[in-house]
């Protein structure tokens, strides 16, 4: 009579000491509950699904790979559908937000909070799950390239707007531009419109040419009439 032994797959295995000495056998029970604990990653954005009327989510790949009591590397689950951070505060935000790639920071609640997520409110737990992947929240924006478009505050003093597109300012009402020293326009080949009821200053305005409705002001000449018994004569 053949007697067949069952034997557990090798990843699944304690480590060898583990399964002789009662300290070492605590020991990694102890250690795999702590395992069990999820606190923070290192995670890939896989895709983004933004809202409307709240901030998004994202689905994301965790990058640290697991491995088994024998070394054999695991492979990591992705996580679904997580709330992903903007600086908020009120009304007012800075709206950036993540794209597919993107490499940043996830960090996992210590309670199930399915059940804020879905109401915005304070409510119970739904289950008794803690520190678990599906309670994720993605923070982002590390171990990412260096940035084409920015708003860079300098360490010395000074604030830096680049824009790879366009660059739009509204406001409901004005928009003041103060600056003792002076304010520079750079164009280049473009031109520079401006649509008001009126401009008014106070400061000399230095301009090779300025072309109006009638034609360019270098070429324009006033008629000024001439004394009895003289010619007429024009003056630019």
């Amino acid at each position: 009579m053949s007697v067949t032994t069952l034997t557990p797959a090798p990843k699944y295995n304690s480590p060898f000491e583990a399964q002789f000495d009662p300290d070492q056998a605590q020991l990694f029970i102890i250690s795999k509950l702590l395992r069990g604990l999820h606190t923070a990653d290192l995670v890939k954005v896989l895709a983004v699904y933004p809202t409307s009327g709240k901030v998004g989510f994202v689905d994301v790949q965790p990058l640290v790979l697991d491995q088994d009591t024998n070394g054999v590397v695991i492979a990591q689950t992705p996580i679904y559908k997580i709330p992903y951070f903007q600086l908020q505060g009120g009304n007012s935000a800075v709206i950036l937000a993540p794209v597919i790639g993107d490499i940043g920071l996830a960090v996992f609640a210590e309670r199930d909070i399915t059940n804020v997520i879905a109401t915005q409110k304070e409510g119970a737990a739904p289950t008794a799950r803690t520190y678990n992947t599906a309670d994720g929240l993605y923070i982002g924006g590390v171990l990412n390239p260096d940035p084409t478009q920015w708003v860079k505050f300098n360490p010395a003093g000074g604030i830096d707007i680049k824009s790879t597109g366009t660059l739009t300012l509204e406001a409901a009402t004005t928009i003041t531009m103060s600056a003792p020293n002076g304010i520079t326009q750079t164009t280049g080949s473009g031109s520079w419109q401006m649509t008001a009821s009126g401009i008014t200053t106070n400061l000399t305005i230095n301009a090779p040419d300025v072309t109006l409705p009638r034609g360019s002001v270098n070429n324009h000449v006033h008629f000024v009439p001439a004394a009895p018994g003289t010619s007429n004569t024009y003056t630019g």
